[in-house]
């Protein structure tokens, strides 16, 4: 496919957050003159009935991006009538091979049919900017998940001896929509804990309420704080911190059968890019390496191998 001035992008959306930011991600990583169209998906009737009739008013798209299992097959009847290039953000329900592309995580140890390129994590729209402040950490909360078991009272408690064992540290913790309202509840009796210490730790543990924050709130604490720590339910999250620099640790959870996402994380504790605690002192002992950027990875293989961008002597104009 020769590289236009102008691509073409259906973008299929299945009304996940984590789903929508990877695609997005990658739509952003490929830095070329786009038009893009952002199509909802809730069933397979709706693409049926009412989709089409919406598709054949657009300009037939170059790039057919989907991510979650919901959008599968609108992006395999699109790349049927429509043309294009299909490219799925996951290990697929579908055969791999009736997609033009997945992009799938290197734990989910994908080994069949296709044309498939692996990654470390998810895909993040977020920039490593270089050095940050080694006096700053987040505290990034998850919560109820089908992959671990969640228990407030354990993840409060290696809060507390995080915040303890490093008094140097100012944390910032927030939460997310899955957070249990029990972790709130012992949340506010750990900042009273520690208000009422010789040292006043609770200057060192702020909260801050997600429904209060920007929308690039947590890239900018990203790119400003040195340290991380993440309950290990947050994949996206820890790609995410990863991805702008970070030194993360993880608060652990307990996992639930047949996990592949602790798979993942156990790939990365073994290659030093996470740390979990094991002595109770809550340092984060590993050393500091650049992260790969999984979406313009992607983005520069779909440019090469879709666009022949690689023969282009000028790419900044588009």
């Amino acid at each position: 496919m020769r590289l236009k001035k102008e691509i073409i992008i259906w973008r299929f959306l299945d009304g996940k957050i984590g789903h929508e930011k990877q695609s997005l991600a990658l739509v952003n990583s490929l830095k070329l003159k786009i038009k893009l169209f952002n199509i909802s998906i809730t069933n397979l009737l709706t693409t049926i009935f009412i989709s089409l009739k919406k598709l054949n008013k657009l300009p037939k798209p170059d790039l057919i991006i989907g991510v979650g299992h919901k959008v599968h097959l609108s992006v395999l009847i699109a790349k049927f009538l429509f043309g294009g290039k299909s490219i799925l953000i996951m290990k697929p329900s579908l055969p791999a091979h009736w997609f033009n592309l997945c992009i799938i995580p290197e734990h989910d140890r994908y080994d069949g049919r296709g044309l498939v390129y692996r990654t470390k994590g998810a895909l993040c729209d977020i920039k490593n900017i270089g050095k940050k402040n080694p006096k700053k950490g987040l505290i990034l909360i998850g919560g109820l998940s089908k992959n671990f078991m969640w228990n407030s009272d354990s993840v409060v408690k290696q809060i507390k001896q995080l915040v303890l064992n490093n008094p140097e540290i100012k944390f910032e913790l927030t939460t997310s929509r899955r957070t249990p309202m029990d972790f709130f509840l012992q949340l506010g009796e750990l900042q009273e804990e520690l208000e009422n210490l010789t040292f006043d730790y609770k200057k060192n543990l702020k909260v801050s309420i997600t429904k209060e924050q920007k929308n690039n709130w947590i890239m900018v604490k990203m790119n400003e704080a040195k340290f991380a720590w993440i309950t290990e339910d947050s994949i996206s999250m820890i790609s995410e911190s990863l991805t702008s620099g970070q030194l993360v640790g993880i608060l652990k959870l307990v996992k639930n059968k047949g996990n592949r996402r602790r798979e993942g994380l156990d790939i990365l504790k073994k290659e030093g890019w996470i740390f979990y605690d094991q002595d109770g002192s809550f340092k984060n002992k590993n050393k500091l390496k650049i992260f790969p950027n999984e979406a313009e990875k992607s983005a520069t293989w779909i440019k090469q191998h879709f666009f022949a961008f690689n023969q282009l002597k000028n790419t900044k104009k588009y």
